[in-house]
Parts: C-alpha cells; structure tokens; sequence
C-alpha cells in the first residue's frame, strides 16, 4: 500500500479523550469495540496547551562523573514568545533540534554528540542523562530487547549511560547529525560501517587514557558502568585534532501553535516484545508526554507491569514533548544460531504518527540523503509542526500492527519482517 493511501486510512481516529492516573502498577486494554470518525488535518493553529513548570521527581541513586547537571529550564510561557521556526534559517541562538534558545550559544557551535545508552538488563535503570538530551531514538536490537540512541547539542550533561555497543542503526542516526559518537564497541560485521574514511575520525570510544571523557563507574570488571560527561568531549577532541565545527542541522519545523488535528492522543502504548514494553502518558498541566517502563516479563498471558522511567542524574522522570512513532523497514543484516544482527536502513519513506499537546498527526516521514535530518509531513504535504522541545523517536518495522484501544489511546505492537 502507497504511503499516502495508508496514511488517510490510519487519519480515521476517535474524538474524546480519557484520562489516567500518573502512576499504575498494571494497566488491561479496553475490549469495547472502537467507532471511528474521519479527521480532517490542517495546519491552521489553535491554542496551546499549559507550559510545564515542575516534573515528577526521584532522588539520584549514584555519584556522577562531576556535579550533577540540573533539570533543562521550563519552557517560556506562550506570552513570552510566539513563533514558527524551520525548516531552514534558524537564528544562531536557537536549537535547530529543539526550536528553542540556548542558554549558552556557544554549545550550538560544535557537532552534535550521539551517545549509545541501554535499556537492559533492568538493572541498569534508572539510566544517567536521557532527560538532557534533544533527541533520543528507541528502536528493537534483536533478543527481544529495545535500546536508547541519544543526541546531546543545545544541553551538556555531566553524567550519560551506561554506554553499551554499537548497531548498525546507529550509523544512520550518526550521519544524520553529522554527529561524534560514542559508544561501548561493536562485533566486526558492525565496526566494519563505522571505519569508514569520512566518519571514523567522529568515534569515540574507551581506551586506557581516555578517562575523561570514558569512565569506568563502579565495581571494577563490572559491565554497564561505562560513562561519559558530554562537557568533555569538546576539549577530548580538540586535543586529537578532530574537526569538531557546527553542522547544517535544517530540517524540522517548530511551532508553538497547536495544528488542528480533532484526534486525541494522550497515551502512547508501545510493546517491542514481552520483555521490552513501555507507554507514554500526556500531563496537561505540564504539557508533556512521561514515560512508564516495564518491570516484569509479561509472557504466557501475565499482565503488563509499569513503573514510571527516572534519570539518575537530574531525579525526574523522563518526558517528551513531542513522541513520533515511524514505521520503517527492518532487515536482517547477520542471523545464525549464535549471532541475530539488524538493519533499519530508514531509506525513503513511510508512515508514521506524531504525538505532541494530547493529540496525534498521521505523518509521513522522508530521508533520501544520508546526512540529512528525518523529515516529518502530513498526509496533504504539509510540513508537520512539532512543539518546540525535546523528540523521543520510537522506530518499529513496517508490518507492526496498529490499535487504537480506547479514546486517546493506541497501542503499537512491533513485528517485522
């Protein structure tokens, strides 16, 4: 099916909206059948939602690498700025990733920072630094398991990780954001893609004198105690002579008018398997999309269980304003007995949904050139609008199957091939 076309079918949602309480243990789908209504999308905005102003926190549970960064500032207030910034000609002060101003300009001149964090065992959480960074993608590594790829620019962060590998997934998200990357290793098959002459000089990864800006935390020999502070690496890579200048990061659009979409979208339900299961609940007070983790296992027919996802470094709860669900193609790169290695080129296009104010947008996202950013339009070729902030990317393959479960809830079930 055509992009477009599957696009204005999946435009087909429900009107309402059911809220639900901040902190479950365990949530049951809705069995009532589903009556749909056809949306009509345009770009014209309306008001929007409240400015957050706190978050959801919990006490840090390990010493940084140095003084802990603090939470990002709260957002002005709509009456402190009223703009549409993008797709091109960002002013020097404002984050082409996030459409927001920096408090330290300098920060925007350099390259993006791309950092590999994990997600399992569940003993790694709650992570170190995902709450600073601009963007952060979530996509399936085989073994029923998801992992975190984020990209720091417009904020530094004194403590991110556990760095764990490399994927070849991640060469793509480097060479869109022009970006330095740092990561824990890679099988061969994997490393062989990094090495390559115009991006291997961007790596960065842990050697006996590279501490700052690698360090091991922790007991010694353990595996998931590697760190970075992203404030080191400029200096890392001034020292080895690494070209380390501001990139063309065009492409996303941001506004702080909310288009008209007429399709709640407050709960975000995602499973990649049994083991690797998670959802996104809207806050109107704040304006955010907080993230809900899975505990346990749910297999052979035992029930989800969430709990809310924190960042041991700032103590609040992971958060998104803006949370773009894209369908993309999936492939095995290496599959035997002993060794499952994926590729989600994102070559192309497809559909997707982007969610941001309590609502969602069916989309179709685009990316023909390699270094560039991953573009974002609505079905009758209209830029998508995100509101300006921060992008949690969630990757799931094309054949995933799609529901909606209740008013402003949907859940997205990977599956590939």
């Amino acid at each position: 099916m055509k992009p477009l076309l599957a696009l204005m079918i999946a435009s087909m949602f429900l009107t309402g909206c059911v809220g639900v309480a901040m902190q479950p243990v365990a949530y049951a789908f809705q069995e009532t059948p589903v009556t749909f209504s056809h949306a009509i999308l345009s770009d014209q905005p309306v008001a929007e939602a409240a400015v957050p102003t706190t978050e959801p926190t919990q006490a840090p549970t390990a010493a940084p690498l140095s003084t802990p960064t603090p939470a990002p500032p709260a957002a002005p207030t709509l009456a402190s700025y009223t703009y549409t910034y993008g797709p091109y000609y960002f002013p020097s002060d404002i984050n082409p990733l996030t459409g927001l101003p920096v408090q330290e300009r300098a920060l925007l001149n350099r390259r993006p920072i791309v950092i590999k964090v994990t997600n399992f065992p569940r003993s790694v959480r709650p992570q170190w630094g995902l709450s600073l960074a601009d963007h952060v993608f979530e996509y399936y590594i085989g073994d029923s398991m998801s992992r975190f790829i984020g990209i720091f620019y417009g904020n530094d962060a004194s403590q991110v990780g556990p760095i764990r590998s490399a994927r070849l997934f991640d060469e793509h998200v480097m060479r869109m954001y022009d970006g330095i990357f740092i990561f824990g290793w890679a099988d061969d098959p994997v490393l062989e893609f990094f090495f390559a002459p115009d991006i291997k000089s961007h790596l960065v990864v842990e050697r006996p004198d590279n501490c700052p800006p690698l360090c091991r935390i922790g007991p010694k020999g353990a595996y998931n105690n590697l760190y970075t502070d992203t404030s080191q690496i400029r200096p890392y890579l001034a020292d080895r002579g690494t070209n380390n200048e501001r990139q063309d990061l065009n492409g996303l659009r941001f506004d702080v008018g909310v288009p008209k979409s007429g399709n709640p979208g407050d709960r975000i339900f995602l499973e990649y398997s049994g083991v690797s299961y998670h959802y996104w609940e809207y806050d109107p007070a704040s304006g955010r999309y907080y993230r809900f983790q899975e505990i346990e296992n749910a297999l052979g027919g035992v029930e989800k269980q969430y709990a809310p996802l924190t960042d041991s470094l700032t103590g609040s709860q992971l958060s998104a304003d803006n949370v773009v669900v894209l369908l993309a193609p999936h492939e095995y790169f290496l599959k035997s007995n002993s060794t499952e290695i994926l590729d989600q080129p994102m070559v192309g296009e497809g559909n997707g949904y982007a969610f941001r104010n309590g609502q969602v947008y069916p989309i179709i996202w685009s990316h023909d050139a390699p270094a560039d950013l991953i573009e974002l339009v609505l079905p009758n070729g209209v830029t998508y609008s995100l509101k300006p902030g921060n992008v949690w990317y969630e990757i799931i393959g094309e054949t995933s199957d799609f529901e909606p479960l209740d008013l402003g809830a949907y859940n997205f079930s990977f599956n590939f091939p």
